[in-house]
This record gives C-alpha cells, structure tokens and sequence, in this order.
C-alpha cells in the first residue's frame, strides 16, 4: 500500500512587490521616459532654419519643411515609448485590470508633455532671441508642436501596446 502525499496548505508565493508599489514604479517610470524621450528629441530634430534678411529673420518655402519633421519625430519617439512601455505595463501590473487602461492613457500623455517641455527648454531659443546676426546667417527655429494630434500618438500607441500585451497574455 503506498502512503498518501502529505497534503499542504501552502498557496502559491508571489514573490512581487504589492501592486501598489509596482504601480508607482511602473508609473514614475514612464514619467522619467518621457525625460529621455525630450532629450531624444532635441538630439534627433532637426528644426527648420531661419534666415536672416535685410528685412529681418523669414522662414523660407524650403526650410519650412523642417517644422514637419520636428512633429514627425516627437511623434515617432512618443509612438515607440509608450508602446513599449504599456506592454511593460501590462506585464507588471496584470492584477490590476481595467485601471490599467485610464493610468496609460493618463501617463503617456503626461509623459508627452513632459517630452514637449523638454524639447522646447532644451532645443534652441526662439530665432528672434538671437543676437549679433548678419545678413545670410541661418538659425534653427525653436522646437515646437503646433497641434493636439502629435500629442495624442502617445496614448493611443500605449493603449495598443496594452492591448497588444493582453491579448497576447491570455492567449498562452
């Protein structure tokens, strides 16, 4: 006759910390990103360039086109932050259900703005600020985003990587 297994009380351990700590760390996370992501931004935009005439500092037809690269690239760098961030997110923070969807949205637009102010301290000063210019010198316009849409790239890509990330997770 063989003995019975002994039976054991024990729930499964996890090992994680509380959820309420995961979610400040998850959240503060996303908030340094957004740092980083303002600093990837100065260093990756390349600001149209302003300049200096006789009748003072234009913008030309030509060099308008840098003004549209600065958002394209705010909007890409939001695009792969928060996307991968909310699939981080979702791995992380899976006890906490549907609260998951209303903190990305709220952090990665949090996370842009903080991006956009990054940028516009960082980059360069507006081109009327500059001194001691001469007729035929260029300089770079400030970093701006002059629209709600670049902005809105970052909780929309964070929520598809949520989702992304959960539909994954309960398919295996």
């Amino acid at each position: 006759m063989n003995p019975a297994p002994p039976v054991s009380d024990a729930r499964p351990v996890d090992d994680r910390p509380a959820p309420v700590r995961r979610l400040l760390v998850t959240g503060l996370s996303m908030l340094l990103l957004g740092i980083v992501a303002g600093l990837v931004w100065v260093q990756l935009a390349r600001p149209a360039r302003w300049e200096v005439r006789d009748n003072g500092i234009v913008l030309t037809e030509m060099a308008s086109r840098g003004q549209f690269s600065v958002i394209v690239v705010f909007a890409a760098i939001g695009l792969v932050t928060s996307l991968l961030w909310s699939v981080v997110a979702a791995r992380a923070l899976p006890d906490l259900g549907w609260f998951l969807v209303p903190m990305v949205v709220v952090l990665t637009a949090l996370a842009a703005v903080i991006a956009w102010r990054v940028g516009v301290e960082l980059g360069p000063p507006p081109p009327a600020s500059a001194g001691g210019l001469a007729v035929g010198d260029r300089v770079p316009a400030q970093l701006s985003v002059d629209g709600l849409a670049p902005f809105l790239v970052w909780p929309i890509f964070g929520l598809v990587g949520l989702i992304g990330a959960t539909w994954t997770a309960n398919r295996t």
